[in-house]
């Protein structure tokens, strides 16, 4: 008998002390979290946060507030309007439209809970397109919040399902930001990748704050080169996603043609260009080399004229070759090859104009950033691009090093390696562009 009540104290204390246990954990698993909101040293407010899987979700209409702003809202969007200009968000789309722009969110917007959930990096992202079509100075981040933790208001139910594919985490101290990890290749797998402490944002003397855009080379069912396990679209991707950032911190309006893995036809991208009136126009890829000529490595940067020796030539046929899509390879190799060389007659006929000898400068001045940073500088080199055909301002195409090289491989795999790359393609970009001011 006195061991049966013994057993059951025994009993009693383990149920209660798991009970509290349980409430502990609960109390603390919905507790609310908070990210600061920066327009560069101005902190704007805390903002309301949750996370959904590795991602961070900000509340948008916290964020709408803390801008000073008196949204419209139902139940399928809120939309802020000043001096002729709207941000909108919808209810379960992946796509934010920013004063005309089209941003694309790695998760749905939802509205659930009380507040308009977006993810952390893109909200800031779509409202820094906003403030630079309304001719407000914009350098928007997020940090830890310095305030006790608000009122617990994260929901006790699951958020929505993200889709399949994972874009960049926000950051967790002030200054990082985080990209996408490495995609699945025989590479040893890179850690987390963060961004640098933020640049101090630059004053341009322009008419209006610089817009740069980024390409993000091939992509969809276009791979580029692969070769040691890393596959040129994606290098080039993450470095897109990368230096977009460097260059927002620096004060320009950077803006990607690609966010994600599609593909673009080469006009596309410059056209995104000039409907931007971009300042400067950086298209991103990856050399290769064919077999016996592994051991080519280093930087290089193209601008489109007539083709300065025989590897930059065959290059510009290689890249080329996406005019082509849809045939077999032999008949892609000719139609690229006729078509480079009637870019070549043109090209031949429109040597004094001036947008060459810009893009030269260009050049020349991220060469002089480049060799200043340490990168592996190989050439600056003329070819026949189609990708640089359309554009109607500075245009550089960035060969970022060699996958062939299988040393540069894994280098141009690390996000250490591609943040000093990008660093040194942004400082010349910011370069160039104080001593060109923008007109528009």
């Amino acid at each position: 008998m006195l061991s049966l009540q013994v057993n059951k104290k025994i009993f009693t204390r383990l149920i209660t002390a798991l009970l509290s246990l349980f409430i502990l954990s609960a109390s603390c698993a919905f507790a609310a979290e908070s990210l600061s909101f920066w327009n560069g040293d101005v902190k704007k407010g805390d903002v309301t946060m949750r996370r959904n899987g590795t991602m961070q979700e900000v509340a948008v209409d916290e964020v709408i507030s803390s801008l000073g702003f008196v949204p419209k809202s139902d139940a399928s969007s809120i939309i802020v309007v000043f001096e002729g200009k709207k941000i909108e968000f919808w209810n379960a789309s992946n796509v934010v439209r920013a004063a005309g722009s089209i941003i694309s969110f790695p998760l749905p917007v939802s509205n659930a809970d009380g507040h308009w959930w977006g993810e952390a990096k893109s909200v800031a992202e779509a409202f820094g397109y906003f403030y630079a079509a309304i001719g407000k100075p914009a350098a928007f981040r997020w940090g830890e919040s310095s305030a006790a933790p608000q009122p617990a208001v994260q929901p006790k139910a699951a958020v929505p399902e993200p889709k399949a594919e994972v874009k960049p985490a926000e950051p967790e101290k002030k200054p990082a930001v985080k990209i996408p990890p490495a995609e699945p290749a025989p590479q040893p797998a890179e850690p987390e990748e963060k961004y640098p402490p933020a640049a101090p944002a630059v004053a341009f003397s322009g008419k209006a704050r610089p817009i740069v855009v980024v390409d993000a080379g091939h992509g969809g069912h276009d791979p580029g080169a692969a070769a040691n396990g890393v596959r040129e679209k994606d290098v080039n991707l993450k470095a897109a996603l990368q230096l977009g950032e460097i260059l927002r911190q620096y004060g320009i309006d950077a803006r990607l043609t690609r966010r994600t893995d599609v593909y673009l036809k080469l006009a596309e991208r410059t056209a995104f260009a000039n409907k931007n009136e971009a300042d400067v126009f950086i298209s991103l890829h990856c050399n290769a080399m064919p077999k016996g000529r592994s051991n080519v490595a280093g930087l290089e940067y193209y601008i489109m004229a007539l083709p300065s020796d025989k590897d930059a030539m065959n290059l510009a046929i290689a890249e080329n070759k996406e005019i082509s899509a849809g045939v077999d390879s032999a008949a892609e190799a000719q139609r690229a090859d006729k078509k480079t060389q009637l870019l070549l007659k043109i090209l031949g006929d429109m040597q004094q104009n001036d947008k060459i000898s810009e893009s030269t400068a260009l050049a020349e001045v991220m060469h002089k950033a480049a060799k200043s940073g340490s990168m592996p500088m190989r050439k600056v080199a003329q070819a026949p691009f189609f990708v640089l055909r359309g554009a109607g301002m500075p245009a550089v195409l960035v060969e970022m090093g060699y996958l062939t090289n299988a040393a540069e491989a894994k280098k141009l795999n690390s996000a250490s390696y591609r943040e000093s790359l990008c660093r040194s393609i942004a400082q010349g970009v910011v370069q160039y562009i104080k001593a060109h001011p923008t007109q528009r």
